[in-house]
């Protein structure tokens, strides 16, 4: 979508790019550093298109925390200093805004949710090469593995989108694998929570539009894990700015300060 939108401008019309990267980045020095779910690795995507065009300035950023700075800015954390941002789609990642700012880590890779223990040794096996990874067993290709186990399928005939559906349909496995997702990433946030004593969490991503079947038990389970006396307002949401986060989040990548 984003490189559809440059296409169709010519170079003079704009004077920044922002691009959003699934996995490790580095916004220095332009990198993708690694992206787990493709195997991509050590990429200068900032240098490849700044040379497409005509030596733009180009600013990138890890898409999670980009989605996580644009929800900040145009979305429905305007007022919200802390916060943290979860995309569950074909993997899942998180974005913490503290103070007001992207917190990034020492080494620029603070966020990663995706990669908690939640399912131990005998879990999904993840890209990253553990077992029991949130990514693997709550993103969308989790979700329709497990669907797949629980009907003893040896493969996944369903996405997690169609899974969705069966479950609003009233299939009950399909609803099963739902309440076991939203589980998980309502534990795996409590732990976020706990440490950082934040005000909301908020869930972006594809698999974000099966937010009504997650909800019930994400939220129960984060607040069964979270210390409530410590914590007693915490609100979980749906990204205000739907399925064009990403590109919002590029937009704010680009044009900072506004």
């Amino acid at each position: 979508m984003e490189e559809s939108i440059v296409e169709s401008a010519s170079a003079s019309e704009y004077e920044r790019i922002g691009v959003t990267i699934p996995g490790l980045a580095d916004p220095a020095a332009g990198m993708w550093v690694y992206a787990c779910f493709s195997g991509i690795r050590n990429v200068p995507i900032a240098k490849i298109l700044s040379e497409k065009y005509d030596g733009k300035t180009v600013c990138i950023d890890n898409d999670v925390n980009a989605c996580a700075l644009a929800e900040r800015k145009f979305g429905i954390c305007k007022d919200t200093t802390d916060f943290l941002w979860i995309t569950v789609s074909n993997g899942i990642g998180g974005g913490l805004i503290l103070g007001g700012e992207i917190y990034r880590g020492h080494f620029g890779n603070a966020g990663e949710i995706g990669h908690f223990n939640i399912g131990g040794k005998n879990g999904f096996r993840c890209g990253c090469g553990n077992y029991g990874c949130l990514e693997a067993e709550a993103a969308g290709p989790g979700i329709a593995r497990r669907y797949a186990a629980l009907l003893k399928k040896e493969y996944p005939d369903a996405s997690a989108k169609d899974i969705a559906q069966r479950a609003r349909d009233g299939d009950e496995t399909a609803k099963q694998v739902f309440d076991i997702a939203g589980r998980y990433i309502g534990r795996a946030a409590s732990y976020v929570v706990n440490l950082l004593n934040l005000e909301k969490v908020v869930i972006g991503g594809g698999v974000s539009n099966s937010f009504d079947l997650l909800l019930p038990s994400m939220d129960l389970a984060l607040r069964e894990n979270i210390f409530s006396d410590a914590n007693p307002r915490i609100a979980v949401n749906k990204t205000g700015l739907g399925l064009g986060a990403a590109l919002a989040g590029a937009v704010a990548l680009a044009v900072p300060g506004k």
